[in-house]
């Protein structure tokens, strides 16, 4: 975190320049306030720096990041820990022909993967990019929800008609409330036993191909 306070003396417009050299990816918000309790100004502003290809992915680290989904935490560090980029493109490619099996069903499964990815990153994009967020990830395995029930602390994602079935209707909590300081729209989803059954069946059907003739 970087701050600074100008004391002004003078009415009347004042440009303060900041110069940033070289930030590294990720996103950032910008503050300004003047004055003191109910006198006070504040102002805000949230950029990002991110890869030009934002919000699709293109690049061999690209691709692999979001596999963390598919992957036990084993086979994800040593995905990553590929410093080539060659070299982590085809272990990229071995990943999804050694679990699918078909290479023309892998290309559709893969394309089908990395268009929610995109998709995601569009839709739930907030302090972090979309697919690293909880509602993120769902949409990635699970794709759009049949229905979505918002209210004030909490969202609800259903798969089915029946909106008491623990295992295709999902609880997201939003920790804290938007508000002028903290202006992100952040859901956590509930995580349970249903939750966790589900999702490795889910996991299961990405692995297998079968995601394309039964997607929940």
């Amino acid at each position: 975190m970087q701050s600074s306070v100008r004391n002004l003396t003078q009415p009347g417009n004042v440009i303060i320049e900041y110069n940033f050299h070289e930030l590294e990816r990720g996103n950032y918000r910008l503050e300004v306030s003047s004055g003191e309790d109910e006198d006070q100004i504040y102002k805000a502003i949230e950029f990002g720096i991110k890869s030009p290809n934002y919000p699709s992915i293109k690049t061999p680290k690209e691709l692999a990041r979001p596999l963390a989904y598919l992957m036990t935490e084993k086979e994800y560090e040593k995905l990553m820990s590929i410093e080539d980029p060659e070299a982590l493109k085809k272990a990229i490619d071995r990943f999804w022909l050694s679990n699918v099996q078909n290479s023309n069903k892998a290309r559709e499964v893969i394309s089908l993967y990395y268009e929610r990815v995109e998709e995601a990153n569009k839709q739930f994009s907030n302090f972090k990019e979309g697919w690293k967020t909880d509602t993120g990830m769902m949409y990635i395995l699970f794709g759009p929800p049949m229905y979505v029930n918002t209210y004030t602390s909490q969202m609800v994602w259903s798969y089915s008609y029946n909106r008491e079935d623990p295992e295709t209707n999902f609880v997201f909590d939003r920790p804290k409330l938007k508000t002028k300081f903290y202006p992100f729209d952040n859901f956590i989803l509930r995580r349970n036993n249903y939750y966790y059954n589900v999702q490795r069946r889910q996991i299961q059907r990405w692995l297998s191909g079968s995601i394309l003739s039964r997607p929940f």
